[in-house]
């Protein structure tokens, strides 16, 4: 799956003892899947939380994590396809 181009990361991350939290938002998808690399913040992924956002409603869509990569599936795409993320892992 590509890389998911839209997405904008939270530059402030909020930390408690070795763990991080990572908040964001994904943008008309420009795709029905992708993922996202956490890579460059965290060092693992533990919990991954993402819903759809705005004036229609959308369906969360299917995710996995690998390592730092979280996969996505069943993303509404184009105009509307609107996200919010909260990622919760080891920080690097």
């Amino acid at each position: 799956m590509a890389l998911l181009a839209t997405v904008a990361i939270d530059p402030r991350p909020t930390v408690f003892g070795n763990k991080a939290v990572v908040t964001g938002t994904l943008t008309d998808a420009g795709a029905a899947s992708g993922h996202i690399a956490f890579g460059d913040i965290l060092a693992s992924v533990d919990a991954f939380v993402i819903n759809g956002v705005g004036t229609s409603a959308l369906g969360a869509p299917d995710s996995s994590i690998d390592g730092t990569d979280v996969y996505l599936a069943s993303l509404t795409s184009g105009s509307g396809g609107d996200y919010q993320f909260m990622a919760i892992g080891n920080r690097s």
